[in-house]
């Protein structure tokens, strides 16, 4: 499962490169919440210094694409279009699996004002 938290940046390792039959593949990534069907299309760039035995994205929430907290189910295509952000005109589908976007985690801490009276004997 992928994870993401609300304006976090987070990296992703998957192994596409060994599931992709073109050349020199641009992966478009489609987000479909489980609660509301909305839809989040976007590619993104593999910055893995071994794309032979993993891929490497960074996903800037806010930047890449700006989702809503929730589960979603993710599908990656490999495509030869570089600007192409239908996901029925891609090529191939090379993965798919779920995503969870989270808030991040807060903690408010109540500190009393204590008035206490010592009285002496």
């Amino acid at each position: 499962m992928l994870t993401i938290e609300k304006d976090e940046t987070a990296h992703w390792y998957l192994t596409l490169t060994e599931k992709v039959t073109i050349a020199n593949p641009t992966f478009l990534f489609s987000l479909t919440n489980r609660t509301n069907n909305g839809k989040y299309n976007f590619i993104m760039a593999d910055v893995s210094s071994y794309p032979d035995r993993y891929n490497q994205f960074q996903f800037i929430e806010g930047t890449t694409a700006d989702i809503y907290t929730g589960e979603y189910e993710y599908k990656v295509y490999a495509q030869t279009s570089d600007s192409n952000l239908d996901p029925d005109l891609a090529d191939e589908l090379v993965e798919q699996g779920m995503l969870k976007c989270t808030e991040g985690t807060t903690t408010t801490q109540y500190t009393p004002t204590l008035n206490e009276k010592i009285y002496g004997e």
